[in-house]
């Protein structure tokens, strides 16, 4: 299998496997403590013999899909991937992940998104970008008002917000995450 799988029912399973191995090298140098946090979800119907679920259900809406810290600053962030080659559209982000993220910046946090472009990745080039609340933020805001319902791909697609592999840090977003800090 190729490293960047396109498939719907994979979308965003090969990127989240890159961050656990980000996040399992990261902890094992003490270069930070990054979490995925687990969906709440209510069991009602397991087959006993096969162990799989066969009927459940969310017990609460989730809130994004990683927190931590790092340099005693806490992070958080949600992973999307996108087969959309010029765009990242903003009903991939769920109203109450938009406001925990809002409300984590307020509170100082260093909130972000991590989006992959999976059309325009290969082998060589992984097409995935830091996202700064800030940007996020902006597009949400003009949206609600009837503006753009999508962030342009040369908006996120800038240089320095590219998220490359480093050592065993497949998605070494915290290269990122440094240099926001340190021009703070």
């Amino acid at each position: 299998m190729s490293r960047f799988n396109n498939s719907y029912a994979n979308r965003g399973r090969q990127l989240e496997t890159e961050l656990e191995v980000t996040h399992q090298y990261y902890n094992s140098r003490r270069i930070a403590k990054i979490q995925k946090i687990p969906i709440p979800v209510k069991v009602l119907d397991l087959n006993p013999r096969t162990g799989k679920i066969n009927k459940a259900f969310y017990e609460q809406k989730s809130t994004v899909d990683y927190i931590g810290t790092y340099q005693g600053r806490t992070v958080v962030f949600d992973a999307k991937e996108t087969n959309v080659e010029s765009r990242f559209d903003l009903k991939n982000i769920k109203e109450h992940q938009y406001q925990y993220l809002k409300d984590q910046h307020m509170c100082g946090a260093i909130a972000f998104l991590l989006i992959r472009f999976s059309k325009l990745a290969t082998a060589n080039n992984s097409e995935t970008y830091y996202l700064p609340f800030s940007v996020l933020a902006e597009y949400m805001v003009n949206s609600k008002k009837g503006g753009r319902k999508s962030i342009p791909y040369q908006v996120i697609a800038k240089e320095k917000y590219k998220v490359e592999a480093k050592n065993s840090a497949l998605v070494d977003y915290l290269s990122i995450v440094n240099e926001i800090i340190e021009h703070k």
